[in-house]
């Protein structure tokens, strides 16, 4: 496979250089970028950290209890293995309509399957006036996420469901020093990239933290192809108004890309999605405050 070509340009009334290139797709992640660790039978809990002195001080990690190692969630896929297909049972209204197709990752462990929880294990004691909360903020995926457990009665109790659209309802709370098992629920195999937000507050403050939004994936096998090869991308730089860079994609109509931005080729941020359309289709990025240093731009297809 040729290598795409690539220009520099530099962007009139501003001292920013930018470097743009024709992208591959397909999913994968951006040239350089670490693979993700896929997680598919371990304990692993949702873990809610707590760094007093940094930026946000809140944090969700991915833990994977029988490794001990914390994952962000940009290095981590977590993956729904085929054996949790089912089909929903009469009697649960709640889940849907009997008969249709639901990916299940118990509360109780299955050595097939990853055993997912939420977790305040490390929080310090007394420090939380409540035990943080795990707030569902977004889900982009081909179907429905929900999240639910039952009670001692045996009534089900939901606590996200994207179905009805999102709402501060759709919350977990993280009990300090413990952890809780829930059911995790698919309405459709492919990937799903769900963002939460971690918000907590301090006994005594008048005011919440709250975590950076954080995105985890997950891999609902099985996984549909990845996007043919007609799926290239060329970005276009027009121009820069005002600390913002005029741009245009070119890519296979109606896939939609990621834009990625980066000053060292090595961390990559997220940027606008653009979905290709039969012309150019115009975005605009947020040029860096200094222009001394080069800027680089990538567009990635979506995985689905």
């Amino acid at each position: 496979m040729k290598h795409p070509r690539s220009f520099r340009w530099i962007v009139r009334g501003a001292a920013a250089c930018v470097l743009v290139s024709a992208v591959f797709a397909g999913g994968s992640e951006p040239s350089g970028a670490e693979p993700r660790v896929r997680l598919t039978t371990q304990h692993v809990d949702f873990r809610v950290v707590y760094s007093p002195g940094t930026s946000n001080e809140l944090f969700l990690v991915a833990r994977d209890g029988d490794a001990r190692t914390n994952y962000f969630s940009t290095n981590v896929v977590l993956v729904v293995q085929p054996p949790a297909e089912t089909t929903i049972p009469d009697g649960f209204p709640e889940l849907g309509e009997p008969g249709q197709p639901l990916w299940i990752l118990p509360s109780t462990q299955n050595v097939e399957l990853l055993y997912l929880g939420v977790s305040g294990e490390g929080l310090p004691a007394g420090v939380f006036d409540r035990p943080p909360e795990v707030r569902l903020v977004a889900v982009e995926a081909p179907g429905s996420f929900l999240v639910w457990q039952f009670d001692s009665t045996g009534v089900l109790k939901m606590f996200m469901d994207s179905r009805d659209g999102i709402d501060p309802e759709d919350v977990i709370a993280a009990p300090v020093g413990g952890h809780g098992h829930f059911y995790w629920g698919f309405t459709s195999n492919g990937f799903f990239e769900v963002t939460f937000r971690v918000e907590g507050r301090l006994a005594g403050a008048a005011t919440n933290l709250l975590a950076a939004d954080t995105s985890f994936r997950f891999a609902v096998e099985p996984l549909p192809p990845e996007p043919p090869p007609a799926a290239l991308a060329v970005i276009g730089v027009d121009g820069a108004e005002t600390n913002q860079l005029v741009c245009r994609l070119t890519g296979a109509v109606g896939v939609a890309y990621r834009v990625l931005t980066s000053r060292d080729l090595r961390v990559w941020d997220e940027g606008p999605e653009v979905v290709a359309a039969a012309t150019p289709v115009e975005f605009m990025v947020s040029l860096p405050e200094s222009g001394e240093q080069p800027f680089f731009l990538r567009a990635v297809a979506r995985p689905f």
